[in-house]
């Protein structure tokens, strides 16, 4: 298989140095094929159970909105509810051109950085049933989690919860052989160089059970599912489909790659990219099943 480059497109405005992976506008078909990925391995599950308020009416926020995909598909498992939905995200070169939403509950989007408190003139403080974020550990700094997640937990209203959704991308107890899956064990070396190189921290989904309730909140826990792509998905449409997702989701970081390469991985572009098309053959074949984390807390009362 030949190796495949990336095509160099215009970033969107303000994301760059904030996230890890694309920046530029394909990235939004990414995450909605992710989305539908994702479906799959939780059954349709946007939100756990235990994070779903009796009450009718439920104000939703979404941190890291993208172009709002998840908020659109929450009345899917949430038919029964009267549902406010609003979402931000760093960037609005992501958001809907005005007057393109399709039909059904539109959710309101605005741009916002969540590492910094969310604006007093907004009124949001103390307004949200449940604020939801997902797959930002390519985005926030392993120093900056504690600061988002009082930021998030300042708009929850008191009893109201808050879910974040992260990946056990690296098992430590369980490292891929070199000798029987030599490119998932390099894949775990790319993993770490892409985050810790970069101030982010691939093991934050061990971690938010106690930052969670380090913030104060109360109920905290977590749901896990096996995440499995390529030979290990859960659906048979999904096999190949997602092998080539998440080997597509890594491209772009060619651009990089330091003057020495990536330890343990590629010395260069052209390396990098030979490597993720045998680490696409070896997922489709061998499957890799990461564990995704669906942590959750509850804001007290008082």
């Amino acid at each position: 298989m030949a190796a495949t480059s990336s095509t160099s497109l215009p970033p969107f405005s303000g994301t760059e140095g904030a996230y890890m992976l694309p920046h530029h506008i394909k990235e939004i078909e990414r995450l909605r094929r992710q989305h539908e990925f994702m479906n799959t391995t939780t059954g349709g599950q946007l939100l756990v159970p235990q994070v779903i308020p009796q009450q009718r009416s439920l104000r939703v926020l979404d941190s890291g909105a993208a172009d709002g995909f998840w908020l659109r598909d929450l009345p899917r498992q949430l038919p029964s509810k009267d549902l406010a939905l609003f979402g931000v995200d760093i960037g609005s070169s992501l958001f809907p051109a005005p007057g393109a939403a399709s039909s059904g509950t539109q959710p309101e989007l605005r741009s916002h950085d969540i590492r910094t408190p969310f604006p007093e003139s907004w009124g949001w403080t103390g307004t949200f049933d449940v604020v939801h974020q997902r797959l930002l550990i390519w985005g926030i700094k392993a120093s900056e989690w504690s600061v988002v997640i009082s930021n998030l937990v300042n708009v929850l209203k008191p009893g109201g919860y808050i879910q974040l959704v992260e990946a056990e991308w690296i098992d430590p107890a369980n490292p891929a052989s070199e000798l029987t899956r030599p490119e998932l064990a390099k894949q775990a070396a790319l993993q770490r160089w892409s985050t810790e190189s970069f101030g982010m921290d691939i093991d934050i989904a061990y971690k938010l059970e106690k930052l969670l309730s380090d913030a104060g909140l109360e109920d905290v826990g977590v749901i896990q599912f096996d995440h499995g792509y390529g030979a290990l998905a859960k659906a048979e449409s999904q096999k190949n489909v997602s092998a080539e997702l998440w080997v597509e989701c890594f491209r772009t970081l060619d651009e990089k790659i330091p003057s020495g390469g990536i330890p343990g991985v590629a010395a260069n572009a052209r390396e990098f990219h030979e490597f993720l098309d045998r680490l696409e053959v070896e997922i489709k074949t061998y499957g890799y099943q990461p564990k995704l984390n669906f942590v959750y807390g509850r804001k007290p009362l008082q």
